[in-house]
């Protein structure tokens, strides 16, 4: 079967919504929410994480069909 590149607008809104995420824990950071703060920031980091791996895998499929 062959491996499907990842939309870019996908990887597009995930970054969007990692850019949010980060702002959500800096607000909450700043109101002293440690708790929000913290799941905020792993949120984030796994979108940025989900985001790099997509771009990552989207560039092995366009070398491998060359």
């Amino acid at each position: 079967m062959d491996r499907i590149k990842i939309h870019p607008l996908i990887l597009l809104s995930l970054f969007i919504n990692a850019i949010a995420m980060g702002m959500f824990a800096f607000e909450n950071y700043k109101e002293n929410d440690i708790g929000y703060t913290v799941t905020f920031m792993i949120i984030c980091l796994f979108l940025i994480v989900l985001t790099i791996y997509g771009l990552i895998r989207n560039s092995k499929i366009d070398h491998t069909n060359k």
